[in-house]
C-alpha cells in the first residue's frame, strides 16, 4: 500500500464523517433542541448574575 492509497482512504473517511455530521445536525429529532437553544439566547433577560453584583467593583488598573 503506497501513500496514495492512504491519502485516498483518508479522504473517503473524512467525507463519510462529514456526511454523518450533516445527518446528525439536520435530523428532525434534533430540531427542537436547536430551536430551544436559539430561543434561550433571544429570550434572555440580560440581568447580571448574582455573583457579579456581590463582588466589589475595582476602579481599573492600579
Amino acid at each position: 500500500m503506497d501513500i496514495n492509497w492512504v491519502r485516498s482512504l483518508f479522504t473517503v473517511w473524512v467525507f463519510i464523517s462529514f456526511l454523518l455530521v450533516l445527518y446528525i445536525v439536520l435530523n428532525r429529532r434534533n430540531k427542537q433542541n436547536y430551536n430551544d437553544a436559539a430561543d434561550s439566547i433571544i429570550n434572555d433577560d440580560d440581568l447580571p448574575h448574582e455573583e457579579t453584583t456581590r463582588l466589589p467593583r475595582d476602579n481599573g488598573a492600579k
